[in-house]
């Protein structure tokens, strides 16, 4: 058994409160907390840091539009819609 401050992984603790837990339990939090703390490095490092409101497309590309038959029929007949 293995005596960890439950502070440290919930940021809801305004306080220190230690428990004991067996080792397979506190294995499995600290296997999240080195994979949290490599997706932040994979993050930083390749500068991954995406705003929707940046005007480059990322918005328009991620909503997913549908259009209806009427509408591909629409915008087969006009000239001036994409």
């Amino acid at each position: 058994m293995i005596r960890i401050n439950l502070r440290d992984y919930y940021p809801f603790y305004k306080s220190d409160y230690f428990i004991e837990v067996p080792d397979e339990i506190f294995t499995l939090f600290k296997q999240l907390s080195q994979k949290e703390h490599a997706d932040f490095e994979r993050r930083r490092v390749y500068k991954a840091y995406y705003s929707l409101d940046a005007g480059d497309g990322i918005e328009k590309n991620i909503i997913l539009l549908v259009l209806s038959p009427d509408e591909i029929y629409e915008r087969k007949l006009s000239p001036f819609l994409p």
